[in-house]
């Protein structure tokens, strides 16, 4: 009996969310009123739309049911952009004003705790509140500060927050000049924050160009029937003409779905599921052989692994750099591989291991990535070498300068890979204009059969 209850306990956690827990996540609170005014509005949209072409009931009815079955779903949809939203708000006000009061404080507990008054009712309130008493009632651990702010990091991942709150950590342990490297976490933070603003009004852009193709489709399709009745005939109340119309307009209710779907998104523009697709591309990079389909998906795939990393480079250059406050550069790269961004993880361990066995090996750092030919990466590689030799000038000056510049172009290949993931609504855009245009051959055709008829029964 015990058995039974254990796996039914097992399957009920292991049981996927519904619909419904999704909704909840998201903030919705069900109530009958609501619920009766959305469903009205679907109904009698759809009525209106099957008059406007001319459906009979039983093809009304069908309408009546796919806009029922499609509304809660368009409701999760504009709950998930909302939510969010807000927490994009959140994290980005929080980031700011924790740097800030952190440049003052020096102190994590007294950041957190002028942050957390800053925010009025809400998640990061919560979440923020949670960490503050991790520290506060926490005796037994010695790393207790870095647990309470992954309280914050699991609610908002974010790498950029990481970075900032293991800074944070450092500077506070160990001392040492921090104005310059709040300044380019600061910077960094206004480029991630102006990089996803523009791609919510992209979005926004969008997914009204969709909506007015499927107006201008529909619109299009009335043309047959408008010429019908001029002429006294009937086209909308032949079966097919019915069948026809029906899912058309339901392929256009699914093209509406699809298209709001994919234009709601997370504050971090998919940043993770993005991640985990290029470290699977890199594992099949370094294992395509040499072969001439072999050399030819290598090839594609650079190009593609090269955007990216050109993308993540100064996260990692950025974490380095703080880290050599208090170490030299040898052991800031060791300590640098558990917090990298994944896809360089492989490339660091290499050199790790080759600077483990000789740490003035000047190839260790100048074939790090040297596969995908990156002058950027190249030169900053070059610097560390310098630096590491003591033959380089002011070290954290030249790390800051190279940040910047790294950053910069990372920021314009984030930019162009946003608008890569936006390239693909374009067939959306046009699918309306098929679906209108498959109407529009269907009723032209019913139109010429009916006049012939109409001819044929003048003439005899």
């Amino acid at each position: 009996m015990k058995g039974k209850v254990t796996r039914k306990a097992e399957k009920k956690k292991s049981r996927k969310p519904g619909l419904s827990d999704e909704l909840s996540a998201y903030g919705y609170v069900f109530s009958p009123g609501k619920a009766a005014v959305r469903y009205a509005a679907v109904i009698a949209g759809m009525f209106i739309l099957g008059r406007f072409f001319g459906l009979h009931l039983l093809p009304q009815v069908v309408m009546f049911l796919a806009g029922m079955i499609v509304l809660p779903l368009l409701i999760r949809n504009s709950y998930r952009n909302r939510y969010y939203q807000q927490k994009f708000s959140d994290l980005n006000i929080y980031m700011e004003q924790f740097l800030y009061s952190f440049m003052k404080s020096r102190k994590v507990l007294t950041t957190l705790e002028d942050t957390h008054d800053l925010f009025e009712e809400g998640e990061m309130k919560r979440t923020i509140s949670m960490a503050i008493d991790h520290i506060r009632n926490t005796y037994n651990e010695s790393d207790f500060e870095e647990k309470a702010l992954q309280i914050i990091e699991k609610r908002y991942p974010y790498q950029g927050l990481t970075i900032m709150h293991r800074f944070a950590l450092r500077t506070e342990a160990l001392g040492g000049e921090y104005r310059e490297s709040i300044d380019l976490l600061l910077e960094s933070r206004r480029m991630w924050a102006d990089r996803v603003y523009a791609l919510q009004q992209e979005k926004k852009v969008k997914r009204r160009e969709i909506v007015l193709s499927i107006i201008t489709s529909l619109l299009l399709c009335s043309v047959v029937y408008y010429m019908a009745g001029q002429m006294d005939l009937d086209v909308s109340g032949n079966p097919l003409a019915q069948v026809v119309t029906v899912i058309v307009l339901i392929l256009d209710l699914l093209i509406y779905y699809r298209a709001d779907s994919r234009l709601t998104a997370g504050y971090l523009a998919n940043d993770t599921d993005r991640e985990v697709e290029y470290v699977k591309q890199y594992k099949r990079f370094v294992n395509y052989g040499n072969g001439f389909l072999d050399r030819l998906g290598k090839k594609a795939a650079k190009k593609k692994l090269s955007e990216y990393i050109k993308a993540c480079f100064p996260e990692w250059l950025m974490q380095l750099s703080l880290l050599m406050q208090s170490e030299n550069v040898q052991m800031a790269i060791f300590k640098s591989v558990d917090h990298a961004p994944e896809i360089l993880k492989p490339e660091l361990m290499k050199m790790v291991g080759r600077l483990q066995l000789n740490p003035t090996d000047k190839s260790a750092y100048m074939d790090f990535l040297s596969e995908f030919t990156l002058p950027e990466v190249r030169s900053a590689m070059k610097m560390l070498y310098s630096i590491s030799e003591g033959k380089g000038g002011e070290a954290r000056g030249q790390i800051a300068d190279i940040i910047r510049r790294n950053q910069e172009m990372s920021d314009k290949a984030k930019r162009a890979a946003d608008s890569d993931s936006l390239a693909g609504m374009y067939a959306l855009f046009l699918a309306p204009q098929l679906t209108g245009g498959l109407k529009l051959v269907c009723d032209m055709i019913l139109l010429f059969v009916v006049y012939m008829g109409s001819m044929a029964k003048g003439v005899v």
